[in-house]
């Protein structure tokens, strides 16, 4: 197998194909924060959430490649979880600006939109002190901070992209396994 690439680290690997996923994040982010007005901008952000298994596979299979298909499963799961940091940072960041600069009322409108949505599935019938709170909350001006929302979406992103990774890296094992034993 001729490689066409230098063969680099997986931390190298994992912050250059971080900047291509954490594009395709931020992408991602404003279809979603488009959705609200438009069926074709949920639908394209629901695809795209639906890709990015897809994309995991592509970018752990070209590392896999790369190392002459010796990357064990551990590393390609560090890979994975490293990737999505990186995808965190970027992402993050413009999820922050957008929630402090270009839409400040952002999180507070998705907050009275959750309690309006609560009430009106009738969810909290049997003890509505939760939804109560709520309502107090929201009209006291208690809602999240942009950086809390931020950090939370990011360990979110970390933590389900960890799982995703270790399935993912094991499909990408299990292929290149395949592929051994058919030679």
């Amino acid at each position: 197998m001729v490689k066409d690439e230098e063969q680099k680290s997986i931390v190298q690997f994992a912050m250059e194909w971080g900047v291509y996923m954490g594009l395709y994040f931020v992408v991602k982010f404003v279809f979603e924060v488009c959705s609200m007005n438009s069926f074709f901008c949920n639908a394209v952000s629901l695809l795209m959430l639906l890709c990015i298994p897809v994309v995991l596979y592509y970018a752990m299979r070209k590392y896999d490649v790369m190392s002459g298909l010796k990357a064990y499963f551990a590393q390609l799961w560090m890979m994975g979880i490293m990737l999505f940091f990186f995808t965190s940072l970027i992402s993050s960041l413009a999820q922050y600006i957008y929630y402090v600069y270009i839409n400040p009322d952002y999180i507070r409108v998705q907050f009275q939109s959750a309690v309006e949505l609560m009430e009106s599935l009738n969810l909290m019938a049997k003890d509505p002190s939760l939804l109560d709170a709520m309502k107090a909350g929201l009209e006291k001006g208690n809602v999240p901070s942009p950086m809390s929302v931020v950090v939370e979406r990011m360990w979110v992103n970390l933590f389900f992209g960890s799982l995703l990774s270790a399935a993912i890296a094991w499909l990408v094992k299990l292929r290149a396994k395949s592929n051994l034993t058919k030679q």
